[in-house]
């Protein structure tokens, strides 16, 4: 999805301050960023409304899956694909780091989007079944204390926009702009979008202070909002990225999983490369497309005129090593 330069500047924005500002009713909210803090907090009041549930009798997950087994609305073999497409996709994203072509990263995506879907929709179709539930009441719950913790109504973050009495007795119409609100601010940070940011022209600038926390925020580490800690990570790593890579194609610069995948399978193209020399000194990776001598790096055509790698060699006194070799498939033959 691609998102407006202007709306990376804003989200960059409202990482910085810790908060998102949007107009409801004609007037400004403020809705706060989580920290480690707050995350902890909502596990706390998780734990109060689970043990709430139980003592009012709600059934438990566990209790629930149980029943719906021995009536014959689940099996055993729906709770088995739901483990085995767990493990799989989790397989899949461990080994595409392992992948050097760019066309077979691509098929490896696709198969990992594929099974994502395959295995979400799995657990709604339980999740539709399963019914009310006491960790479905405690979730619940938390997604309501967390709106109102994080509603204010001043940009200092001091005056919360509603009390406990006041939510507790809003309207329907208005609990559901509210969310809203809430579910348009969590989309606008994602990870992905936060991402993005960090590979656009006006971030660029601050990219070289990223390894100081303190001097990038100007506060501890600990006190960081869980985006504001995303932002530092990500741009340390794809800092990293853009030193150690010179021979980045022009097209995924802005394209952060393009750039990842592109990163993780560097260092394997360069050993492929390394391995697949003809005797005419030409360089041919077993099943490589086009796209794929690209994503390398690599000209295909230069390189079946065939690059005399023996020649060279002979040059630098019989051996070549990588940064050699690596120059060599940038270089134009003679």
């Amino acid at each position: 999805m691609d998102v407006d330069t202007s709306l990376l500047r804003k989200l960059f924005r409202d990482i910085t301050r810790g908060y998102s500002q949007y107009k409801y009713e004609g007037r400004d909210v403020y809705i706060k960023h989580l920290t480690t803090h707050d995350q902890v907090e909502l596990e706390e009041v998780y734990d109060r409304y689970l043990e709430e549930a139980k003592a009012r009798n709600i059934p438990t997950e566990e209790s629930n899956l149980d029943l719906l087994i021995a009536e014959g609305d689940w099996t055993d073999e729906d709770e088995e694909y739901i483990h085995e497409k767990k493990k799989y996709l989790n397989s899949l994203i461990s080994n595409k780091k392992h992948i050097g072509l760019k066309s077979q990263i691509d098929e490896q995506n696709r198969i990992i989007e594929a099974t994502s879907k395959e295995l979400a929709d799995k657990q709604a179709e339980k999740e539709n079944l399963m019914g009310r539930t006491c960790e479905k009441y405690a979730r619940e719950r938390v997604n309501d204390y967390y709106i109102l913790e994080s509603f204010y109504s001043n940009r200092e973050l001091t005056d919360k926009m509603y009390t406990q009495k006041e939510y507790d007795e809003i309207s329907r119409d208005e609990l559901i702009n509210i969310i809203n609100i809430h579910n348009k601010c969590h989309n606008t940070l994602s990870e992905e979008n936060i991402q993005k940011l960090i590979l656009e022209d006006f971030f660029f600038a601050y990219m070289p202070f990223c390894e100081d926390s303190t001097q990038f925020y100007g506060q501890a580490v600990c006190n960081l909002t869980h985006h504001q800690i995303k932002l530092i990570v990500y741009s340390r790593v794809f800092k990293s990225i853009f030193e150690k890579h010179d021979k980045i194609p022009e097209h995924i610069k802005k394209d952060p999983g393009a750039l990842l995948d592109f990163a993780n399978s560097s260092d394997k193209n360069k050993d492929d490369l390394s391995k697949h020399e003809d005797k005419r000194g030409a360089t041919t990776v077993f099943g490589a497309k086009e796209k794929d001598y690209e994503y390398m790096g690599v000209d295909k055509e230069e390189q079946q005129k065939g690059v005399s790698l023996y020649d060279a060699a002979k040059k630098k006194g019989g051996s070549l090593d990588m940064n050699d070799l690596i120059d060599l498939m940038g270089a134009n033959p003679k």
